[in-house]
């Protein structure tokens, strides 16, 4: 399943850009982004940047789904 995500932004080269995807350093589409910079957030969802978002929206955002996953985990135990 895919998820829509926001994923720091690592580099960029022409249509694409490098950004960290739980960890590994993945590189995906861009278009319709203009000026995107190393530092700034994407949405990426199935390979493909979808927006840039602002660092305190993306960081709340994966701060809950951190806070998601941690208590999906404790109820499975």
């Amino acid at each position: 399943m895919c998820q829509a995500i926001p994923r720091p932004v690592l580099q960029v080269s022409g249509d694409r850009a490098e950004v960290m995807y739980d960890g590994v350093p993945t590189w995906v589409t861009v278009q319709g982004i203009p000026d995107l910079a190393a530092g700034e957030y994407v949405v990426v969802y199935a390979g493909n940047a979808l927006e840039r978002l602002a660092a305190a929206d993306a960081e709340e955002m994966l701060a809950f789904l951190s806070g998601l996953e941690q208590m999906l985990a404790e109820a499975v135990e």
